[in-house]
């Protein structure tokens, strides 16, 4: 997906991602409303459905089953079709095994899922196939990074020609993915995205733990494992869009006589990883889950990019990160910001 980055998801995301699990579970009812809203197709032709962004496929299952639901509480017996995406260094073995596992939407009969290796910023379907587009914590993964971030590995920090590549190139793949998605949909169509946000000052709630992991990154290279070369290639390739970079194009843009903009909501969420710690107070078990969950999601693109870093300094990183986290709790919390849309394809 970048030169800089390969925005993969890394083994284990699955279970590593509760943070994600939960923005998509504070999208339920927007999706049950979409699915009121939506045409569901009569004589028994199916009801198409796309998960953009799909990962492992963890986080599909529940909308996924919920959207099956919803379709046959409409019209009883629709088949339901479902094309899960995503770019080709995709685990879908992964994606494979969760589709035949226990807790699969596809054991409900008449029900099919799946897959497709391709970016979301690419067309994806023939015009007017899609009854349902569904995207969960995915969008703000760019299709590339036009500049490396001097001194630090996370958008957010960026400043200058940096920061300013990284807005403009955000502005361009949401312009892409807009575009295709309006081409597929077939009209009355629903889009539910649940995107990776920031508030009007940049910010996306996981400065801290990023800062931490550059820390860690920065004492890699003063002991050598690292060089200053191969740091200075790192990039996590993502940018998370402020709610005006999210709704302008759709409701004043571009796009504002292809989509109707039904609801808008921005959500700050809790850390759950966070919220265990401060019962339990297991600081060891907090510490390694955070580090956990930082590698399954942003791992591959620091040491599986162009860096060309060995799994030895991989592991040197999860160790020092786990550490750091351990004695600066606070600073490992990632609140994330989320923004939720759903618009009807006019």
């Amino acid at each position: 997906m970048s030169p800089t980055g390969s925005g993969a998801m890394g083994s284990g995301y699955g279970r590593h991602s509760a943070a994600q699990h939960a923005g998509l579970r504070a999208a339920g009812g927007m999706l049950d409303r979409a699915l009121e809203a939506v045409p569901v197709p009569a004589d028994g032709h199916a009801f198409r459905v796309a998960d953009l962004g799909c990962a492992s496929g963890t986080n599909a299952m529940e909308p996924m089953a919920r959207t099956v639901a919803g379709v046959r509480a409409r019209r009883p017996g629709t088949p339901v079709w479902v094309t899960h995406t995503d770019i080709p260094a995709n685990d879908f073995g992964a994606l494979f095994a969760t589709l035949a596992g226990p807790s699969s939407y596809t054991r409900t009969p008449d029900v099919f899922g799946c897959a497709q290796a391709r970016s979301f910023y690419e067309p994806l379907f023939p015009p007017g196939e899609l009854h349902l587009a569904w995207c969960s914590i995915a969008v703000h993964w760019l299709s590339r990074v036009p500049l490396p971030i001097d001194g630090h590995i996370y958008g957010s920090r960026a400043t200058g020609a940096a920061r300013t590549g990284l807005r403009r190139q955000s502005a361009e793949d949401w312009a892409a993915f807009l575009g295709h998605r309006a081409a597929e949909l077939a009209p009355g169509g629903q889009l539910v995205v649940v995107g990776g946000a920031a508030t009007d000052d940049g910010l996306s709630g996981a400065e801290g733990l990023f800062d931490l992991a550059v820390d860690e990154l920065d004492d890699l290279v003063a002991r050598g494992a690292l060089t200053r070369e191969q740091l200075a290639v790192m990039t996590v390739p993502t940018w998370n869009r402020t709610t005006a970079e999210f709704v302008d194009p759709v409701v004043s843009g571009p796009f504002r006589d292809r989509f109707r903009l039904e609801e808008r909501e921005f959500v700050v969420l809790d850390d759950p990883m966070w919220v265990r710690y401060d019962a339990d107070g297991d600081l060891d078990a907090y510490a390694s889950e955070v580090t956990a969950s930082f590698m399954a999601a942003f791992g591959p693109s620091l040491f599986a990019g162009p860096a060309a870093v060995g799994p030895d300094v991989a592991q040197r990183f999860t160790d020092g990160l786990t550490t750091r986290v351990r004695n600066r709790p606070e600073h490992g919390v990632a609140r994330w910001r989320i923004q939720l849309l759903r618009a009807t394809r006019l």
